[in-house]
């Protein structure tokens, strides 16, 4: 008589050798002229994209259910055992693949979980997965932007009159348990549906399960970054607006805002190279707008190079008659060069010795002066008439005309990609 046994059979391991006794895991579990049901559904766990990519990768649970005809048991038989933990590499399974993959050629999206099997054949199978599909990606509102990509399930290799894909629940809504809640997309919805397409190779349908998911970017450093900068841009016309009020003999200050103003827009647009991808036809609304103005801002660094030039060249020949008139009539007026056309109406004076002394423009620093003294020095001569003011009442027209043409334009890009 031999040793006795330590440990007998139990039901579980006497149901799995019944089952898988002579199991083929590769034929499909029913007649070939029989349909087997799979059923998918999804639990999104946490959604990401990738605007570089063009990708989006979303971390879920896939639940599978088919019926086996193999693996059906009578409870009575095995000690009232209703259901069996299978490995997923020990019995049959539908090869439901995810279409538009951007994962290359492989075709293992699932994590290695066990299968639940229960006595009337149903298997039930809940494996983690992880998908990254490929999206196309509108960029034209960014970085306020809503973004619409879509998971298509089917299987790889049987058509609709082997395997039926149909929806795990009756409802449109997609069931969601984020994991964390993201700082820059939030999940807008996510819907199923089920539907059929046919090729023109094959006459059999071919079902298949589309997820449609939508994210909406909510990013408060973009707002920081990108969107408060456009408020300090508009605030450059007022400046300006008050500076055309004073004097047109204010350059220095004036052209040190234009300098901020193009780096400004030019460091924006950097930025934004280096957070969303080129899109061909898909740009951004607003970095269109800061490459507009960055445009608008170095034709106006050119009008007003121009602008200084005729302020502060030294003129010995008076405005011509048919420019001067319009300017000291009503376009002037319109324009607001009431004090410009009261200097330029004056008649030309020569200046006296004691004027210069009272000035003393010889020895003031040039570099510490302002542009006021400069002009001073340009209008006082000794000897000759001043023309400089009908100059700088063109110089100053020039200037409201290009402020008010500048201040249009900006409205116009204003409205255009806010539309």
């Amino acid at each position: 008589i031999g040793p006795k046994s330590l440990w007998n059979f139990t039901h579980t391991d006497n149901l799995r050798r019944d089952l898988l006794h002579n199991y083929d895991k590769f034929a499909r579990p029913t007649q070939h002229n029989n349909i087997t049901t799979v059923k998918i559904g999804l639990t999104i766990r946490h959604v990401e994209i990738n605007e570089f990519k063009s990708t989006m990768t979303v971390n879920c649970y896939l639940r599978v259910e088919w019926t086996d005809e193999k693996l059906k048991w009578n409870e009575s038989n095995y000690g009232g055992l209703n259901q069996l933990h299978l490995a997923e590499h020990e019995l049959w399974q539908p090869d439901v693949s995810l279409y538009n993959s951007a994962s290359g050629t492989g075709l293992n999206h699932y994590g290695t979980t066990h299968c639940m099997v229960y006595p009337n054949g149903v298997v039930l199978w809940v494996p983690p997965a992880l998908f990254t599909v490929l999206c196309s990606l509108n960029m034209k509102y960014w970085p306020f932007d809503t973004q619409e990509c879509r998971l298509m399930f089917g299987s790889w290799t049987y058509h609709g009159d082997q395997i039926d894909l149909q929806l795990y629940s009756s409802g449109e809504e997609v069931e969601l348990d984020l994991l964390v809640k993201s700082s820059e997309w939030t999940l807008m919805k996510a819907v199923q549906l089920r539907d059929v397409k046919y090729y023109p190779c094959c006459e059999e349908p071919y079902p298949y399960v589309e997820v449609n998911i939508t994210l909406s970017r909510i990013s408060p450093s973009y707002k920081a970054i990108i969107v408060t900068p456009t408020f300090g841009n508009t605030h450059y016309c007022g400046n300006d607006f008050v500076e055309f009020l004073v004097t047109a003999a204010i350059w220095r200050k004036k052209w040190l805002l234009m300098d901020v103003l193009f780096l400004q827009y030019a460091c924006t647009c950097c930025i934004s190279h280096k957070k969303i991808p080129a899109m061909g036809d898909h740009t951004p609304l607003i970095v269109l707008f800061y490459s507009s103005c960055l445009y608008i801002t170095s034709f106006s660094m050119i009008g007003s190079i121009i602008v200084i030039a005729i302020s502060r060249n030294k003129h010995m020949y008076s405005l011509p008659w048919i420019i001067k008139q319009p300017l000291i009539g009503r376009m002037g007026k319109l324009l607001g060069l009431h004090g410009y056309i009261h200097q330029a109406t004056t008649s030309p004076h020569r200046v006296t010795a004691e004027e210069m002394r009272d000035h003393q423009v010889t020895d003031f620093d040039d570099n510490n002066s302002g542009d006021e003294h400069h002009m001073i020095k340009s209008s006082l001569n000794m000897n000759k008439p001043s023309f400089q003011h009908e100059w700088i009442l063109l110089a100053a027209a020039i200037d409201r005309i290009s402020f008010v043409f500048y201040c249009l334009l900006f409205a116009i890009l204003a409205i255009v990609y806010s539309v």
